[in-house]
């Protein structure tokens, strides 16, 4: 079976081959609105707007927000302030909520004995697969949005794409504070989603030299488009 909601201002979708009850997608988009209800920078009632309004002082905080505040800082730590929750001096953790988002999905559905899979939620995708079945996941050309550059074919894995051409210039460069300009994307393929996240967003505000930071992660791959159409890859994308 196959779902699709539109949650945290975005099309989820859930895809579970081997199941056919209606609750278990119910459990997995009710997971992902309890992480819209904490963590919303939108909605005037979450945990977060109250916390950034200063009326939830950090140490009543609920332990996921703990949890997400201290990995923020670890990612901007890891990757040498490139990825950053923090801008003008206000946090905001949307761009690492949504890969840890999916992440706790997945974890929910093998817990429930679902050992394939596939979520999907704002161009970051998580696949898994305990048999034959291949996922197919195409990646989009930024320059024009009908036409595929790269379909991978994956087992079990995550797939983290940053970009312009679907939200305009919304990454900031940390360093400058302004919109990165030389990408008009990047994928990144990994293991973990989370990680797969982060590290797509700090590539992309590195701009061109991304690729070369994702060389030296082990694990990950990445394919990026600069602003001339020009398409990079790692050497062993």
């Amino acid at each position: 079976m196959r779902r699709v909601a539109q949650i945290m201002g975005m099309p989820i979708t859930v895809d579970i081959p081997d199941c056919k009850d209606e609750a278990v997608f119910d459990d997995i988009f009710n997971l992902f609105r309890k992480v819209d209800e904490r963590f919303s920078p939108f909605k005037k009632d979450s945990e977060f707007s109250s916390y950034r309004r200063g009326e939830v002082p950090e140490k009543t905080l609920s332990t996921e927000m703990k949890a997400v505040i201290k990995a923020c800082k670890e990612a901007e730590e890891f990757t040498k302030g490139y990825f950053s929750a923090w801008y003008s001096d206000k946090f905001n953790p949307s761009g690492y909520v949504k890969g840890w988002a999916i992440k706790r999905a997945g974890d929910l559905l093998k817990k429930k004995g679902f050992k394939t899979f596939c979520i999907g939620a704002g161009g970051d995708i998580l696949a898994s697969s305990s048999s034959q079945k291949k996922w197919r996941i195409g990646l989009q050309d930024p320059t024009d949005r009908q036409k595929i550059l790269n379909v991978l074919s994956i087992s079990s894995g995550a797939v983290a794409t940053s970009g312009t051409y679907e939200r305009g210039d919304h990454i900031i460069n940390p360093k400058t504070g302004k919109p990165t300009k030389e990408l008009l994307s990047i994928s990144v393929v990994g293991p973990d989603i989370i990680t797969a996240d982060i590290l797509a967003t700090a590539a992309f505000a590195m701009g061109k030299k991304g690729i070369d930071f994702i060389e030296k992660q082990d694990d990950y791959e990445a394919l990026a488009v600069d602003d001339a159409g020009a398409i990079f890859t790692t050497t062993r994308f």
